[in-house]
């Protein structure tokens, strides 16, 4: 069974939470507080932009998927910079992960050579080949006569 992704819907929802989390560093809050909201809140806005980058790297046929890979690339650029606000240390909350800089500079970088390769997809330098695979669920539909279907 295929699994559908609003795509349009996770990364405009994803891109509220990324929006949060920038606000939210410009903030002085209590460390004890949320530390650890933050640090998980990182952890699952790159989790899920890394699952909805991945599902659409997959999915070279999908109709919208330029749109899509477009609007995933501003969300990617908007946490990178909230990450660079972090390493940078131009959010008053960025003493409290400096013992995350490491974690932080790696997610950091992962995203920016994400961008850099969508920017490449969006430009149709994508592998040739890539356009001429046959995905499992294009190959059962075309493996499926009409004939079965007008079966009464």
């Amino acid at each position: 069974m295929t699994r559908r992704i609003n795509y349009e819907d996770d990364i405009f929802t994803v891109a509220l939470q990324v929006r949060c989390l920038q606000d939210t560093l410009k903030l002085e809050v209590d460390p004890e507080l949320f530390r650890d909201r933050i640090l998980g809140d990182i952890a699952w806005i790159d989790s899920i932009v890394g699952r909805l980058y991945q599902s659409l790297r997959e999915s070279s046929l999908y109709v919208k998927r330029q749109d899509h890979l477009k609007e995933l690339q501003k969300l990617k650029r908007a946490f990178l910079d909230a990450l660079d606000a972090l390493l940078e240390h131009r959010a008053p909350f960025a003493d409290h992960l400096a013992d995350r800089a490491a974690d932080l500079r790696a997610r950091r970088d992962a995203h920016a050579r994400d961008i850099e390769e969508i920017g490449v997809l969006l430009s149709g330098g994508g592998s040739a080949d890539e356009e001429h695979i046959v995905s499992q669920e294009e190959l059962r539909f075309l493996m499926t006569s009409d004939d079965e279907d007008a079966e009464p």
